[in-house]
């Protein structure tokens, strides 16, 4: 899916400051100069600016503009989403590693993630999801699938990206719904180690998928570093 134009604009912005052509502490162009630059409505602008002020890359003052405070990003995750399009769009820029592969009967934890009757067969896939070129992974993150993707789950491959299409198009559904929920939770050292976090406390977003008949088929468990992901929602009145 292509990257909307603010992120397109982001990305020449700290190209430039991370190959070193804007020093830390020059000014960046105005939103009125980055509007003419690249043709593009203020708001455009603004929001191109305000990824790299989130990246770290840049402080913004009013009436002083930007500028630059870091020639290296800080890793920091933004996720602005406004439908499900926005989480393809997230899953297609990030890639899923998968360290560990099970098959599982709901209980305990798994239990409490799934909401399902006890005892349900389930596929169990964990590890992390990284961005190219990063080490410092985006989450840790555990996917379950429905049983009945056994033969789906023999073909993913150990690097990842988005599964809830390849879902649909083994069983020929739609996911017609995702629900999801965002947790602050603590960190045990074992996960703010894997996360190269020195916090103690983290984000956890919990997404189901159900098809049009209201059946869960997938779930994903992701667990991000306090401070280095920024969940947006963005809500349009009718």
């Amino acid at each position: 899916m292509k990257p909307h134009r603010y992120e397109q604009i982001a990305k020449a912005l700290s190209e430039r400051i991370t190959s070193g052509a804007v020093s830390v502490g020059d000014s960046l162009p105005t939103e009125a100069a980055l509007c003419k630059k690249y043709r593009v409505s203020r708001y455009t602008a603004r929001e191109a600016l305000r990824q790299l002020r989130e990246a770290g890359l840049i402080t913004r003052r009013p009436r002083a503009g930007s500028t630059v405070a870091a020639a290296t990003s800080t890793s920091a995750f933004s996720l602005p989403v406004s439908s499900a399009a926005d989480l393809f769009r997230y899953a297609s820029e990030t890639r899923f590693i998968i360290q560990e592969r099970e098959r599982i009967k709901a209980s305990g934890e798994d239990l409490a993630v799934l909401g399902c009757r006890r005892g349900q067969e389930w596929i169990k896939l964990s590890g992390v999801r990284k961005k190219p070129g990063i080490a410092t992974p985006v989450c840790l993150i555990t996917v379950y699938l429905h049983s009945a993707l056994s033969a789906l789950e023999k073909r993913i491959p150990r690097s990842a990206g988005v599964i809830y299409p390849l879902v649909e198009k083994e069983l020929g559904v739609r996911i017609a719904s995702i629900r999801q929920r965002i947790d602050a939770v603590p960190l045990d050292p074992a996960q703010a180690h894997q996360l190269g976090s020195e916090s103690t406390f983290g984000l956890r977003v919990v997404r189901r998928y159900h098809d049009a008949t209201d059946r869960l088929l997938e779930v994903s468990d992701s667990l991000h570093a306090a401070g280095r992901f920024a969940y947006e929602m963005r809500l349009r009145r009718d």
